[in-house]
């Protein structure tokens, strides 16, 4: 299996590790990420009293079929490349499919990354190495991206006669219509400079600091209650949807349904007592090892 599946505290560590294809994206690893993402959408929070959730050797139940979702899932990728994108003997094999097939295949990589971007708790992308067509798609779903200074990006399709269609939206979104069009058209690549000043990376790590930033970045989400993170990400969807006039009444419910929540009530009489929200842990959160290309 190209994806794998780490706990490591709060946090679940997904790697995509199918380097000799430059992680590209074959139908088994469309249908994990898929599979992993789906998952933790349909989990319960993690509760103010995380013993509640423990398995018996001590662990947290958020990995592969666990009861609750992770506090942040973090996204990475071995080898030298984060995502070459499609898989070229299966790209090659579409081409000689019909339509009705085609169609079947862009729904399927479509859902994938939908199911990240919908995903409940916060995704941070570690970005290590280039990323092309679908694999900036990936990027662009996440929540967060750390990436190395060094990484490049590019949208090839028009290149080879395609078109970057079910990830679209997400990187409009991300970039903004005109950068979008100007890249999508040009297929120029993208350095990490330009990548950062389009905001199609968040944060980006100078040499030998990709691990250090991203730690840092996962340590400030771990500050905020899990069950607020997942809700505040509905929350910038719903109200980005609606526009301004029509979103008073979603913004007033979600945050009186946030306040009558048991980690708002536990955290706020935290901050009367003067002490720390139950979930912050005096421990710093570090990523586990692996083989993942610039650190």
């Amino acid at each position: 299996m190209a994806i794998h599946q780490e706990i490591a505290g709060r946090v679940l560590v997904v790697t995509i590790d199918n380097p000799e294809v430059k992680n590209a994206f074959d139908r088994d690893t469309v249908a994990a990420l898929s599979d992993v993402f789906d998952t933790v959408a349909y989990r319960d929070p993690l509760p103010v009293d995380v013993g509640k959730a423990r398995n018996p050797d001590g662990s947290l139940d958020i990995g592969h079929g666990g009861r609750f979702r992770p506090h942040v899932i973090v996204l990475r990728a071995t080898g030298d490349v984060f995502c070459s994108g499609a898989h070229l003997g299966e790209m090659k094999e579409m081409g000689e499919a019909d339509y009705q097939e085609n169609m079947a295949a862009a729904l399927d990589m479509g859902a994938m990354f939908r199911a990240v971007r919908n995903c409940p708790a916060p995704v941070v992308a570690r970005v290590q190495g280039p990323a092309f067509g679908g694999g900036v798609g990936l990027v662009a779903a996440c929540d967060i991206v750390v990436a190395a200074f060094r990484v490049r990006f590019a949208f090839s399709e028009v290149r080879l006669g395609l078109v970057p269609g079910v990830i679209s939206p997400l990187v409009i979104d991300r970039i903004g219509q005109a950068a979008a069009r100007h890249y999508f058209l040009t297929a120029d690549v993208i350095d990490g400079a330009e990548a950062h000043r389009i905001g199609l990376v968040d944060r980006l790590a100078t040499d030998g600091e990709l691990d250090v930033l991203l730690e840092a970045t996962v340590r400030s989400l771990l500050l905020g209650g899990a069950d607020a993170l997942g809700l505040c990400k509905s929350l910038l969807e719903g109200a980005e949807s609606l526009g301004f006039v029509r979103s008073g009444e979603l913004t007033a419910r979600m945050i009186a349904e946030a306040r009558t929540k048991p980690e708002a009530q536990a955290a706020l009489q935290s901050f009367l007592s003067k002490e720390k929200s139950p979930w912050a842990d005096e421990e710093k959160w570090s990523l586990p090892d692996s083989e993942s290309g610039d650190r």
